[in-house]
């Protein structure tokens, strides 16, 4: 799994309270200003594969986290750690473990939400916060699909239904144009439902994080009242997280303070797909 065998990038495991390990990826000088980059639903540090080298050339110190039941950090069998509040107090967690007393933010889809309820919450620690396709900006069909999910025998079944196959069908769904899409990035995304605690996670994810979006106005005031500038960065082409855009004009119109960008022919992961585009648009700082 990425990033074996790629010059230039270190992994560890951090044990955060409570005795929960993450895997954390870093690249570039120690001393440098940090970025750190977070993966959406059933994605891991991979999403960031073509990040790294470009900002550890621009100074920076770059860290991803594989966020609790995701990638190689443990997926415990407990419903409660995959609530939004709890993947909140893990990020918290994070900043605690790495010393980061001022660290830059780049957050895509569910992770967007989460850097984005840190940042509402005063979390001091956060410095820029670039959200792409934040989930909580959008309508995600398919959550119509989620109360199939509670009935018990899915759960029991959803190990056995993460083939090589609908991993595969699935990604396409992620990208703007799905001819781009290798057999390395099916097989990263595929390397971690060999877990079976893995798909039980997802699941969990799908029942109990915060999906709902909230009314334009509501969002709009939590903004003005945090006093931060927020960036966000959305695929012209997102096919899972829709409405994204005339969302962001509300928020406009209401005089949040933002900053939008659009990247045309991306889709939800964006940030993978057209990883030199996305990275001209993200603003850090220095």
């Amino acid at each position: 799994m990425f990033p074996a065998g790629v010059a230039g990038i270190r992994t560890r495991m951090v044990e955060l309270r409570g005795g929960l390990r993450v895997r954390v990826a870093e690249s570039g000088e120690a001393g440098a200003p940090p970025v750190l980059l977070l993966h959406g639903w059933g994605a891991s540090i991979y999403m960031w594969c073509s990040w790294f080298a470009p900002l550890a050339t621009r100074g920076y110190r770059v860290l991803a986290v594989d966020l609790p039941g995701h990638g190689l950090s443990d997926k415990p069998e407990d419903a409660s750690v995959y609530r939004l509040a709890a993947l909140t107090q893990a990020v918290r967690e994070l900043l605690d473990a790495e010393r980061l007393h001022r660290v830059d933010v780049v957050a895509q889809s569910m992770a967007g939400t989460i850097a984005l309820e840190l940042a509402l919450a005063g979390e001091s620690r956060i410095g820029r916060l670039a959200l792409v396709n934040p989930a909580s900006f959008g309508v995600i069909p398919p959550l119509r699909l989620t109360p199939l999910v509670r009935f018990g025998f899915v759960g029991r079944m959803m190990p056995h239904l993460l083939t090589r196959g609908s991993v595969a069908r699935a990604h396409r769904l992620v990208y703007g144009d799905p001819s781009r899409i290798t057999s390395q990035n099916i097989d990263q995304y595929w390397a971690p439902s060999q877990f079976p605690a893995y798909a039980r996670a997802l699941r969990w994810l799908a029942l109990g994080f915060a999906w709902e979006r909230p009314p334009a106005k509501t969002m709009a005031r939590r903004l003005l009242a945090s006093g931060r500038q927020l960036q966000v960065i959305l695929g012209g082409r997102d096919r899972l997280v829709r409405d994204s855009r005339s969302y962001v004009e509300s928020l406009v119109a209401h005089e949040a303070p933002l900053g939008v960008s659009v990247v045309e022919h991306g889709g939800h992961a964006v940030n993978e797909e057209c990883p030199d585009d996305v990275l001209r648009l993200v603003t850090l700082a220095g």
